[in-house]
């Protein structure tokens, strides 16, 4: 997870943790890092690291940057759906339908460079439910800040949780028996649970999330040592506690080290992927095919803390979170089957309907998951379903109730579909929303995610083939991406544009849906290169500072900066030639080492973006 010395912000990946009780992990970047500030005078030349690598501490302490990143993000998508792959509609989750979502933060001894407190009264201010605060490491690491951090932003009215960092090892037995192989799990389990006892944390009390594991690093044992180790861990802080413990990881830590296990399942995922996609039954690893808590960031700023760090998304509504916080209940479990099933036959399609199962499973029901025929089960969010595009015959469906702690058993209800004339269907409505990323850059690819969903029910519509189209708004040709939606109504198209880029989409009338059309845009921050003609120079030497960006933006005004004092300070401006490109003489009169970058500044067609840092050494 994050970690901030001064001022630090760190790259889109979980932070690796070492042993003075740092954390580390993997991610998935998906945007360009801009150009880097700090409040030191050293300015390293800092690479973010590609997909699923590693930060160590030593590494996280050198960083040093500010990321501004405000972006608005519309589009807009062209489906053309096929009538008779649409024998099995699945259904957004209430979040994904368009209500508020529910975000968190996590925080450890990183939120607190040069022991600056955390203001717990402003981070709920700015819209935070939850914070989870780290408590432990190994055996005998107490996170500094653990007591008043949680009593904070307890007090603050925020829902509130603990995680333990895992340090994991086994017992080389040596042939003698019995032998306690995972005698460490169960340690650092005792450790972490007394630890909350003796800060007078409660686990069975209202507001107090389920305990949770931090598993990022193997300890070089493999796969199968790893997950019973984790197992062990779990179990004994449920036997502990009372309270089903959740599991934090990253996705290509259960892809790769734990085996793409689904032996870990049981316990509510909190799910590390930093990506603007919203994860899906069809993208989780492992057997999870949901997750209770979503890392997607660790460069969003929350105002009261210093500094940008780790957002957590919670799957459900701000109601929901609070029964999933409540452990004076027995615990939660999958719920039971939902009741009273009926599906009623229509022309080329079976509306199907449900009551609520008897036992929700001590947290509100999430979605249900439907199946039609031998169809995959696809996801819908209320008690209603339309199963249309049925060619005629019998055919059978299944319901289950899903909740944070999984997927209970199933109703079945049959129904016969009468032979019919294929023009007498009345097409449906259909309604389109984006998922809106927190940046694009000119510099990477971007994604667009897009849902597909039934207008009455809210359910998803599989196999749309959607045409997304992007068109820069100066000039340049559009781009068109095509992409089918999966088996819970989502795609996502990827896309490049240098500058702020028009959205546009139609969905154009089937038998089975209505036509639609939506237009939006996306906004990019621009690439923007710097290079010196030469790094190290004798004093009143010449040297040019040289890059440029798309000629798009020729006659715009670039400026040059130079790190001093901890701050950068502008020293002068060039115009954008006709290419996109500028040069800027560079004064050599005094010996030392400079610190530079060149500023482009917002416009009404791309976004605030800096080059990366260049040093001049003067002789």
């Amino acid at each position: 997870m994050a970690c901030r010395g001064s001022g630090v912000q760190v790259p889109s990946a979980p932070l690796k943790g070492v042993r003075d009780g740092g954390r580390h992990g993997a991610g998935h970047l998906v945007f360009h890092a801009p150009a880097m500030e700090s409040s030191s005078t050293a300015q390293p030349q800092v690479r973010w690291p590609r997909a699923d690598s590693l930060l160590t501490k030593e590494a996280c302490g050198m960083v040093r940057a500010k990321w501004s990143a405000r972006r608005r993000w519309v589009a807009v998508v062209t489906v053309a759906l096929p009538a008779l792959l649409l024998a099995t509609l699945p259904a957004l989750s209430s979040q994904a339908a368009g209500t508020a979502l529910v975000t968190g933060v996590d925080v450890s001894r990183w939120d607190h460079p040069n022991g600056v407190g955390i203001d717990w009264t402003k981070v709920k201010a700015a819209g935070r439910s939850f914070a989870i605060v780290k408590a432990t490491q190994r055996t005998n690491y107490t996170n500094p800040y653990f007591t008043p951090d949680f009593t904070g932003a307890r007090t603050a009215g925020l829902v509130i949780g603990a995680y333990h960092y895992a340090e994991p090892s086994v017992t080389t037995c040596g042939g003698v028996l019995p032998c306690d192989r995972y005698k460490s799990a169960r340690d650092q389990a005792k450790y972490f649970v007394s630890t909350m006892r003796g800060a007078g944390i409660s686990l069975r009390s209202t507001g107090v999330l389920p305990p949770a594991l931090d598993l990022e690093i193997t300890g070089g044992l493999s796969s199968g040592d790893l997950v019973a180790w984790a197992q062990t861990f779990l179990a004994t802080v449920r036997s502990l506690s009372g309270r089903t413990p959740m599991l934090y990881t990253y996705h290509s830590f259960i892809i790769g080290p734990l085996g793409n296990t689904s032996a870990l399942a049981s316990y509510p995922l909190w799910y590390a992927r930093y990506t603007t996609t919203v994860p899906t039954a069809t993208t989780l690893p492992g057997g999870w095919r949901t997750w209770a808590l979503w890392q997607y960031t660790s460069t969003e700023s929350t105002n009261g803390i210093t500094g940008a760090g780790d957002v957590n998304r919670f799957n459900g509504s701000l109601s929901t979170l609070q029964a999933f916080a409540d452990g004076t209940a027995s615990g939660y479990a999958p719920p039971t089957e939902p009741v009273t099933l009926a599906a009623t036959p229509g022309v080329g399609a079976a509306t199907l309907t449900w009551s609520a199962p008897l036992d929700d499973g001590g947290v509100p029901i999430l979605n249900y998951r439907v199946k039609v025929d031998d169809g995959p089960a696809v996801l819908a969010p209320t008690s209603s379903f339309v199963a249309w595009g049925l060619p005629a015959g019998s055919h059978s469906f299944t319901v289950a109730a899903e909740n944070v702690a999984g997927i209970g058993p199933t109703a079945v209800a049959t129904a016969t579909i009468a032979a019919y004339d294929p023009l007498s269907v009345r097409p449906s409505a259909t309604t389109l929303t984006i998922a809106r990323p927190v940046a694009a850059s000119g510099a990477s690819w971007f994604p667009v995610q897009v849902r597909l969903v039934r207008t009455d029910t809210g359910q998803a519509l599989p196999g749309a083939v959607i045409s997304v189209v992007s068109q820069p708004e100066l000039s340049g040709s559009p781009t068109a991406v095509g992409v089918t939606t999966d088996t819970e109504g989502t795609a996502t198209a990827w896309l490049r544009a240098a500058i702020d880029t028009q959205v546009t989409a139609t969905v154009p009338a089937s038998a089975w849906n209505s036509s639609g059309t939506a237009v939006g845009s996306v906004r990019v921050r621009p690439a923007l290169s710097a290079v010196l003609s030469t790094t190290s120079v004798k004093r009143t030497g010449v040297v040019r500072l040289r890059g440029g960006t798309t000629p798009l933006l020729a006659g715009e005004t670039v400026y040059r900066q130079i790190y001093t004092a901890g701050r950068w300070v502008t020293k002068s401006s060039a115009v954008l030639s006709v290419t996109g490109r500028y040069s800027f003489p560079v004064p050599t009169s005094r010996k030392g080492r400079v610190t530079m970058r060149v500023l482009l500044p917002a416009s009404t067609h791309h976004l605030r973006v800096t080059s990366r840092q260049v040093v001049l050494t003067v002789r």
